[in-house]
C-alpha cells in the first residue's frame, strides 16, 4: 500500500507532433512547498511501471518523483509512437517535452531540477543535460548505455535491424553510431553520479569509468556482482544512493 504522506498521479504532455507522454508523478506531503524533482528515464524497450517501485522512496525523503514512457520507448509503452519510429534523438526530443512542463508545474522547483536515467535513459539524460546546462541541477545515472554508438555502428555495418530481438527502423543505428558521446557529455558542468554493476555485460564498467574523466564533477559508485539492472538489495542501494546524491546538492532547503 502506498504511504498515505505521498501523493500519486497520473500526467500528461503533448508534444509539439501532437504525440501524447503520459507518466506518473509521485508528491511528498508538503503543501504549498515548490519541490525539488528528479524525472526518471527508463532504458531501451522498457516502461516507467518497471522503476515506479523507486518513487515511494524519493518522496518520502522530501523529492517529486517523475516517470513517464518514451514515444515508442517499449512494446508496453503507454505514450503515443513506435519502437519502429523511435531514436536516440526521439527520446531526447521527449525528455526537452518533458522538463519544460514540469517546470510548469506549481510545485516544482525549477531550480532544483534533477535527471535520472538508467541504461538508453541515462544516455539521453547526459545528452539532454548537456545541452541544459545547470537548469539541470544534478545528474544520477545507472548503469549508462555511453555504448549504443559503438553497438549501433557495428549492426549498422552488418546490415542488422534489430536491437535485443526487437526490430527497429533504419534510422536507430544509423544515428546513433554518429553520437560523440564523449565528446557531448562534458558540456555539462554540474554534479553527476554515474551508479553501475562490475557484471554488467550489456554496458561494461568501462564506459562509466571513462566518462568519470570526461566530467569535470563525477563520482562512480560500484556495485559488486550486479549486472544490467538491479534487483533486491542492489535496488534499494542505488535508489538509496541516488536519494542522498540529490540532498546533498539541493539548491535551498528540502
Amino acid at each position: 500500500m502506498p504511504n498515505t504522506a505521498v501523493t500519486i498521479k497520473e500526467i500528461t504532455f503533448a508534444k509539439k507532433n501532437g504525440d501524447i507522454i503520459r507518466g506518473r508523478i509521485y508528491l511528498p506531503e508538503k503543501k504549498g512547498q515548490k519541490l525539488p524533482t528528479a524525472i526518471f528515464c527508463h532504458g531501451f524497450g522498457g516502461n516507467y511501471r518497471e522503476l515506479m517501485h523507486h518513487g515511494e522512496g524519493f518522496a518520502e525523503a522530501g523529492i517529486c518523483c517523475l516517470f513517464f514512457d518514451f514515444c515508442g520507448g517499449g512494446p508496453q509503452s503507454l505514450s503515443d509512437g513506435t519502437m519502429e519510429n523511435m531514436t536516440v534523438a526521439t527520446e531526447c526530443e521527449d525528455l526537452r517535452t518533458v522538463i519544460a512542463g514540469v517546470k510548469e508545474l506549481d510545485y516544482v522547483d525549477p531550480a532544483r531540477l534533477f535527471l535520472q536515467g538508467e541504461s538508453m535513459g541515462g544516455l539521453v539524460c547526459a545528452l539532454v543535460a548537456a545541452e541544459c546546462g545547470m537548469t539541470v541541477r544534478a545528474l544520477v545515472l545507472w548503469y549508462p548505455a555511453f555504448v549504443i554508438p559503438e553497438d549501433a555502428g557495428k549492426r549498422y555495418e552488418a546490415g542488422q535491424r534489430e536491437v535485443f530481438g526487437q526490430p527497429m527502423g533504419e534510422a536507430f543505428d544509423r544515428e546513433a553510431r554518429e553520437i560523440d558521446v564523449y565528446g557531448t557529455i562534458p558540456a555539462y558542468r554540474g554534479p553527476v553520479l554515474m551508479i553501475h554493476g562490475d557484471q554488467d555485460t550489456i554496458v561494461p564498467i568501462s564506459y562509466s569509468e571513462r566518462a568519470l574523466s570526461a566530467y569535470g564533477d563525477a563520482r562512480l559508485i560500484v556495485i559488486p556482482g550486479a549486472g544490467h539492472g538491479y534487483d533486491g538489495a542492489d535496488s534499494v542501494a542505488a535508489r538509496e544512493h541516488s536519494i542522498a546524491f540529490i540532498r546533498e546538492r539541493k539548491a535551498g532547503a528540502f
